[in-house]
């Protein structure tokens, strides 16, 4: 832990390294969706989704044993608590996915991806209670204030009223959205928990190690599942096109190896919070790319995520 203290204070132009891997994280996460959204009329949605890890996985264990051979380090040592906390991430990462595509056969799906943006809020209070990592009052409140910035995002071009709010708020679709984001939220912070379960490397060699076993894990279940199910098609469809998914693999193992990086140099939740600049960057692509015009709910979110993400790196 004092290793991981210390390097809350590296800096780079005055920037903070955790700050920088986050940006690198949010940055290749955003091109991966756009590599997924462009790939989902080919491959379909399990198709788009398992891009992300089948061709992360090579890609993932060159950065790792590239810098392992040059740093001279030896592998990071395992232990039944690492395996522990990767397979409850994996498995929580697994029921992510069940949730939101539960969420997505209802008609009205707006509110509960809504709620499942409030992972970032659960993230923190998982991490207090699994790591021992208590954020403050302050970092609490701006986590709040961006939580309620993407909720808005979220229901921006919805019908929602003050009639049906209540109607809303109590259905499936909403239940489903939360418990979305407290296993997204989970998976997140049992990762860091596998991570600081290892046994000698370097951080950043223990970040991508935790990584790429990550990656393995989520390639083999997902394509074993897809193989003996309907989606088998899909799966095929995935490998007869491996020249236009290789880039999603590619900017997937980037954002995976920087995420698992940024929440062993820092907090899971604040990481995760500055990483929802994610947000306004694909926002802006929409804005200067695809010349989709912004309403009022979603400029005053836009402004409100913005002021949450400063808050952050001004009490970080």
């Amino acid at each position: 832990m004092r290793l991981i203290n210390s390097l809350k204070e590296i800096s780079v132009l005055g920037i903070e390294l955790w700050v920088l891997v986050t940006l690198l994280a949010a940055t290749a996460q955003t091109f991966r969706s756009l590599t997924q959204k462009k790939m989902k009329p080919v491959l379909g949605d399990t198709g788009a989704s398992y891009i992300r890890f089948s061709y992360a996985l090579p890609f993932a264990w060159l950065w790792v044993l590239g810098y392992q051979a040059m740093s001279g380090l030896a592998m990071p040592g395992t232990s039944v608590m690492f395996w522990v906390w990767l397979s409850a991430a994996s498995l929580m990462q697994v029921l992510f996915t069940i949730f939101l595509i539960r969420m997505f056969s209802h008609r009205s799906f707006a509110a509960g991806t809504a709620f499942s943006k409030t992972e970032v809020l659960q993230a923190a209070v998982f991490e207090a209670l699994v790591v021992g990592v208590v954020a403050s009052i302050y970092t609490v409140f701006a986590i709040a204030l961006g939580a309620v910035a993407v909720v808005l995002l979220s229901l921006a071009k919805t019908n929602l009223n003050r009639g049906n709010m209540v109607s809303v708020l109590l259905s499936r679709q909403t239940a489903l959205g939360l418990l979305s984001g407290a296993t997204l939220g989970l998976s997140t912070v049992f990762f860091k928990a596998a991570v600081l379960a290892l046994d000698g490397g370097d951080w950043l060699l223990s970040a991508g190690y935790t990584g790429a076993m990550a990656v393995t894990v989520q390639t083999i279940c997902m394509g074993l599942w897809m193989y003996f199910s309907s989606a088998r098609n899909e799966l095929v469809l995935s490998l007869v096109h491996w020249r236009s998914s290789l880039s999603a693999g590619f900017y997937g193992a980037v954002a995976t190896a920087a995420w698992f990086t940024a929440f062993t140099l820092y907090a899971v939740a604040p990481v995760r919070a500055v990483g929802q600049i994610e947000l306004l960057f694909t926002m802006a692509l929409s804005f200067f790319v695809l010349k989709e015009k912004t309403n009022t709910i979603e400029t005053l979110a836009i402004i409100l995520l913005v002021v949450s993400i400063i808050m952050i790196l001004l009490g970080g």
